[in-house]
């Protein structure tokens, strides 16, 4: 209740009634309200111009509100005994981006490319292509503050065919399905590259569940990151005084995905040792799952056959000076044996039942 009757002495032994407004009430419904009426501001994204080291703008940033329920509430209180003016005028407060489209590249402190990462999904189909086109541009352009934490899935939203995604083949437990998304990981684990060769902490990566080939090109394994939107995510911390600035660049004639990340460079100089592989273990006997809408005779492989294994790999940072600041990190990845596996007619003989 959002008003509160008294009855008050006069002293003469009568008495008479007061209306008050119940300000917890008041307040605790602007509360309520506020997150609906609040807009969050929109970051500037850039990009970095090598000849002129300047920045242009891809996106213009925009002002933010929320509301102001100190400089509400009296309002509030006021339209309430008021004869006339029934209406509440609502008090905003604005809320500025962090990275606005006036910055130059001197005030964030981006002067050159850092560090950058290039993984190839030569062989995708092309539903896989548009995907990762797809989940790449989320991610051109961000800004990254000093002494923050970048999560992927915050930038990537949702995964759905609304976004413009295409079903594929998507890894899901124990076996790969038809979803959407297949081949956001590709974007991940090219980012993860780059921040992994850029001496940045990484605060939270996870391997496949198995290897993937499209992921090994050039690195070998051990440097794939899994993300599954909200709750498998990657992310790494800006520990610099300085912005990031991360460009992608998806390029289909040669099936690559690159990204490059600017700033300005600390001295570090980033040593990889492995992968090494142990515990190989062989892959089990070949999987066939009914799938409705195929006939008999039909059969459709999804997966192939790859052994299980431990895969270490180790990063060694040192400073401009060669010192060193971290010394033979380990980066550990389990990988669990897989079956081939096809997808047949349900009454397909060879279904494992």
């Amino acid at each position: 209740n959002m008003l509160r009757i008294e009855k008050v002495p006069n002293g003469d032994g009568t008495s008479h009634y007061e209306v008050n407004v119940t300000t917890d009430a008041v307040e605790g419904f602007l509360e309520q309200i506020a997150p609906e009426l609040r807009t969050a501001p929109v970051d500037a994204r850039f990009t970095f111009n090598d000849e002129t080291k300047q920045l242009e703008v891809l996106q213009a940033s925009q002002d933010g509100r929320e509301l102001d329920t100190a400089n509400t509430l009296p309002l509030f209180e006021r339209a309430v005994f008021s004869n006339t003016d029934r209406a509440v005028p609502l008090v905003f407060q604005t809320v500025m981006p962090a990275v606005r489209d006036t910055m130059t590249a001197q005030e964030l402190g981006i002067t050159e490319q850092i560090t950058a990462a290039t993984t190839y999904f030569v062989g995708s189909t092309a539903n896989r292509r548009t995907n990762i086109e797809v989940a790449a541009a989320r991610f051109h352009g961000i800004v990254i503050p000093p002494h923050t934490v970048f999560s992927f899935n915050q930038y990537l939203g949702d995964v759905s065919e609304e976004e413009g995604y295409e079903t594929g083949l998507v890894i899901v437990g124990d076996q790969t399905i038809t979803g959407v998304g297949g081949g956001v990981c590709q974007v991940s684990s090219t980012l993860f590259q780059a921040a992994f060769y850029g001496g940045f902490p990484i605060i939270e990566r996870y391997p496949h569940g198995y290897r993937v080939a499209y992921y090994e090109t050039g690195e070998g394994p051990g440097l794939d990151a899994t993300v599954f939107s909200p709750i498998v995510d990657f992310k790494f911390e800006n520990d610099t005084n300085y912005y990031l600035l991360l460009e992608v660049y998806v390029r289909p004639a040669n099936a690559s995905i690159q990204f490059k990340i600017y700033s300005t460079s600390v001295g570090r100089k980033v040593t990889k040792e492995g992968p090494y592989v142990r515990n190989v273990t062989p892959p089990g006997p070949t999987i066939y799952r009914a799938t409705p809408g195929l006939q008999r005779g039909q059969a459709i492989q999804v997966d192939y056959a790859v052994s299980g294994s431990d895969v270490y790999v180790y990063r060694t940072i040192k400073d401009a000076d060669g010192n060193i600041l971290v010394e033979k990190e380990e980066f550990v990845s389990h990988y669990i044996p897989w079956p081939a596996q096809f997808q047949v007619a349900p009454d397909d003989p060879r279904v494992n039942r």
